[in-house]
Parts: C-alpha cells; structure tokens; sequence
C-alpha cells in the first residue's frame, strides 16, 4: 500500500461517542454568592484528572417569573462531556461529595436513549447517599 492510502485517514470517525451529562446543584436563598465560580473550576480540574470528562460550561436555572416578573436562582447547573459515562458517574458522585454539594445536587444523563439523574440524598445511606438511576421524566 502506498504511503498516500495509508495517510487518508479513515472513512468512518471510530472514536468513542462524545456524551453529554449535566449537574445540577441546589440553589437556596442563604447560598454563597461565588463570582469566581471556584467550585466548578475544581470539579473540571478533577474530571480532568481522573480522564473522566470535560466541563463545557456552566449557568443558573431560574424559577418562573412570579407575579411582580421577579426570577431567582434554583439551581448551579454544570455541562459535561465524556466518552465513558460510568467512570464519570462515579467519579462525579464522589467529587461533588468532596465539594460539600448539598442535598438535592442531581446527575443528569441518558442511557440507551432514557433519561436518568442520579440524586444526592445524604441520609438515605444508599451509594454513600446517592440514589442510583432515577428515571428522569
């Protein structure tokens, strides 16, 4: 084979699937306001780290307009991508733990075409609190 079919590259990209999750961090009334947004450069650091994904982005979910049209903030939410959505998984529950996220912090991903949210729930004492594989509907 000449060296000009070996270079083309192939017809098809047989990379790993780039798949998307997403958390969602609680927001209350009494939370810290971080403008330097420490928290989620930390978890992409770590992600980074642990070859389990890449933060794209992040931004605040906010509550419907109330009748005076004011909005407020409900959740921090967090976009990642990964080619391997289990090691993320995991990875994510114990980093978000380690964060001191609070209770309610949710991970959003789709498997086979379902939608899912792992929830973190301290007291339930499941998965060191984590409630596995809720059908996101």
């Amino acid at each position: 084979m000449s060296d000009d079919l070996v270079n083309t590259g192939p017809l098809f990209d047989l990379q790993a699937q780039t798949l998307f999750v997403y958390v969602k961090i609680p927001i209350t009334r009494h939370s810290l306001v971080d403008p330097f947004h420490q928290r989620e450069y930390e978890l992409a650091s770590r992600l980074q780290d642990a070859e389990a994904g890449n933060v794209i982005g992040w931004g605040q979910s906010v509550s419907d307009a109330a009748e005076d049209g004011e909005q407020h903030p409900l959740h921090q939410r967090i976009d990642i991508t990964t080619q391997n959505l289990a090691h993320t998984r995991q990875q994510l529950r114990q980093i978000l733990i380690d964060l001191a996220v609070p209770a309610g912090t949710e991970i959003h991903y789709t498997q086979a075409g379902q939608a899912y949210v792992d929830i973190y729930l301290p007291h339930a004492n499941k998965q060191a609190g984590w409630q596995l594989g809720v059908g996101d509907s």
